[in-house]
């Protein structure tokens, strides 16, 4: 029996590692098994990042009397494929735009029309990630909505954020309407009103 104990320093050291190794998976096992399933699956979590609260306080702030602020709306809420697209380039449109959103979106209250998006600055995205944003939004502005940038390292005043937007408003473009071929749905081209069709309910900007 004594011969089947540790001699050397070494064989002490050896055991005594593998026995804190054994009563720490030990412990974790019956912690887990003590612990047992969570009642619940799921579990509440901020609405906002900080970012984005501040975001929104600032738009609030800055243009809430004049125009309706929506937060986090999905891109294929915005846009849609252009018609013309070939059909081998449909399908890698849409993976592009699916499950994306645009940080913020700004309506006239009356009939919610589309008149500017806001995008916040992400510096700690990737380098690819930062590719396929860039190439989301420019696709953003091709389609005609106009778009705003916002970086949460230098937030603008509101005086400086009301002119940048209603300068953006001015220089909307007419956007194209949507054209429907007849040979099944009008794949996800931005849909726009036409500023010409503003109807008296349209909110009064001084330009």
């Amino acid at each position: 029996m004594i011969d089947l104990l540790p001699v050397s320093l070494l064989d002490w050291l050896v055991l005594s590692l593998v026995s804190l190794l054994v009563v720490f998976l030990l412990f974790g096992l019956l912690r887990r098994l003590w612990r047992g399933a969570p009642k619940h699956p799921y579990q509440q979590k901020l609405l906002f990042s900080p970012e984005s609260a501040a975001a929104l306080r600032l738009l609030d702030h800055t243009m809430g009397r004049e125009l309706r602020v929506f937060a986090a709306v999905r891109l294929c809420d915005l846009l849609e494929l252009n018609p013309r697209l070939k059909k081998a380039h449909r399908e890698q449109a849409w993976h592009a735009l699916y499950g994306e959103k645009l940080d913020f979106v700004l309506c006239s209250p009356k009939d919610l029309k589309v008149r500017v998006g806001v995008a916040l600055v992400d510096d700690s995205l990737s380098e690819a990630d930062g590719r396929h944003r860039h190439r989301l939004l420019q696709g953003i502005s091709d389609a005609g909505l106009p778009l705003i940038h916002l970086s949460p390292k230098d937030w603008p005043t509101p005086e400086a954020l009301r002119e940048e937007i209603l300068a953006a408003i001015k220089r909307q473009p007419v956007a194209p309407s949507a054209v429907a071929s007849g040979r099944g749905r009008v794949e996800p081209v931005l849909k726009l009103p036409d500023e010409d069709d503003a109807d008296n309910n349209e909110p009064r900007f001084r330009l």
